[in-house]
């Protein structure tokens, strides 16, 4: 993984005791840090500077983090982005990570959680699904599901992948939000071949909508060898913003 020293992040909030106090504890652990009171001003430094993370509010006035990530992922999905929300926000987790959030933290939020996640966002993909913390984690939620074709499967809504997860439909009763979950997807034809490894679910859909099964988004914490490589290359193909896709 990254070290802190390495890692050049952006923090943006309107609120500036708030503001303050994040970039006070990130600049202690050893981060280079930037800072902006709106997306606005946020978007500007993101197109001036090299910033690795972009950790931002929200709820701001002049141009709110919602903007701010739709901007930020129109002019490179290879920047991450955390939001940090309030039970206010108006956007739910499904679209937040749909639009390409790496990661949801509601305030107040756990800064020791906060500064790990940092630091395993601006890693490589390569380097934190193979990392072997993860690969042994205990599960409740175990997945096994064969389908026909990758392909066949996304067309048909109950599958897809994102740049740092997987949506998945599930006919039985569904999985609460943080439960963990170990997963098993095989493909009888083409490739990827398996989706296997384990992960988090970070939102549920409780019920179909008239184009969408109802299922959870997971994202990946642990991707087996055999089915790494592949799943790598699914996401470089597919060209997606989506951290973990809607559908």
């Amino acid at each position: 993984m990254r070290q802190p020293n390495e890692i050049t992040i952006l923090v943006v909030d309107d609120e500036e005791a708030l503001r303050k106090a994040i970039i006070f504890d990130f600049k202690r652990k050893g981060f280079h840090v930037f800072e902006a009171g709106n997306g606005k001003d946020a978007f500007e430094i993101v197109k001036k500077e090299k910033i690795d993370v972009v950790l931002s509010d929200v709820r701001m006035p002049g141009g709110d983090g919602i903007e701010l990530l739709e901007k930020i992922k129109g002019l490179s999905s290879n920047i991450p982005v955390v939001m940090l929300i309030t039970g206010f926000a108006d956007i739910t987790l499904e679209d937040a990570y749909d639009k390409g959030a790496n990661a949801m933290f509601p305030k107040p939020f756990d800064r020791k959680v906060l500064f790990d996640s940092v630091i395993r966002i601006a890693s490589s993909k390569e380097e934190v699904w193979s990392s072997k913390e993860n690969e042994t984690i205990s599960c409740d939620l175990q997945i096994e599901l064969t389908f026909s074709t990758f392909s066949e499967a996304i067309k048909t809504r109950v599958l897809n992948i994102g740049q740092g997860g997987m949506f998945i439909a599930l006919k039985d009763a569904l999985p609460a939000e943080h439960t963990k979950a170990s997963f098993a997807v095989r493909f009888e034809h083409g490739t990827p071949h398996t989706i296997e490894g384990n992960g988090i679910v970070r939102w549920i859909r409780n019920q179909d909508s008239k184009i969408e099964p109802k299922g959870c988004g997971i994202e990946f914490l642990h991707l087996n060898d055999s089915s790494r490589q592949e799943v790598l290359g699914v996401i470089s193909s597919l060209k997606t913003h989506s951290f973990i896709p809607k559908s």
